[in-house]
């Protein structure tokens, strides 16, 4: 059976309207429905500030509720992100621990973002990411005997950007000496535009003059994804070449 209510409480809530209270602050502070209240208050005429306060409500109810929305949301999508983490963080060292694995993914970096050969006969691996120029680096030293010497690097950077304080910030992250950075020029492209992102470090390039080496990482990258089916011509990096590769 519907609930009833005495005529104390009736009165009581068309007093609150009349004041020119919304229908849902009579509802929170008399804890009874909106579609209630509606029935009881609708002879009530509301004078023109009182409707302009009720809109203005509902217009700040509106944008909390959204507030709320977006905030609620982002819990979940880091809900949902945290649990993926969880279920993938025993590969997180795998790369360090077993060479071939490690090797398996400086390769396939390599194919995405190094430089391929012939057009380059010298390792060039180039990525705006700091995380991923120091993975690359941090798995070539420990699964190959690298000469440290022969490590460069240079900056390509956005017109309104510090030059030296990229190459401060790219010398430290590499562990290359600022000595050894290559001569970088900023982006012609970009003059006249300011730099949106403030954590944008241009895009740093590492440098390491070894034909071999480079073209070991081209071959296992190549040999990971090689499963061309019937009628694709083979990659023009992976066609043999009668003349030396030096």
């Amino acid at each position: 059976m519907p609930k009833t209510y005495s005529e104390h409480i009736k009165q009581k809530t068309r007093n609150l309207r009349s004041k020119g209270w919304s229908l849902g602050e009579i509802s929170v502070r008399m804890k009874i429905p909106k579609n209630t209240i509606s029935g009881w208050v609708k002879d009530i005429t509301l004078t023109k500030k009182q409707i302009k306060r009720i809109k203005q409500k509902e217009v700040d109810s509106a944008a909390k509720a959204r507030v709320l929305a977006n905030e609620t949301w982002r819990k979940k999508i880091e809900r949902w992100k945290d649990g993926i983490r969880k279920r993938v963080e025993h590969f997180k060292k795998l790369s360090i621990k077993h060479p071939e694995t490690g090797r398996l993914i400086l390769g396939l970096l390599y194919l995405c973002e190094g430089a391929k050969y012939p057009s380059t006969r010298y390792l060039y691996f180039g990525n705006s990411d700091p995380k991923i120029i120091f993975a690359f680096l941090t798995l070539l030293r420990k699964h190959y005997n690298i000469d440290e010497d022969k490590l460069r690097f240079n900056i390509v950077y956005r017109w309104d950007q510090d030059y030296k304080k990229l190459r401060d910030y790219w010398s430290k992250l590499t562990d290359i000496p600022k000595s050894k950075c290559l001569k970088s020029k900023p982006d012609k492209r970009t003059k006249g535009k300011p730099t949106l992102r403030k954590d944008y470090r241009g895009v740093c390039r590492i440098a390491y003059y070894s034909t071999d080496l480079q073209f070991e990482l081209l071959s296992i990258g190549e040999a990971i994804i090689k499963m061309e089916p019937e009628g694709i011509e083979p990659s023009a990096s992976s066609m043999p070449r009668k003349r030396s590769p030096r």
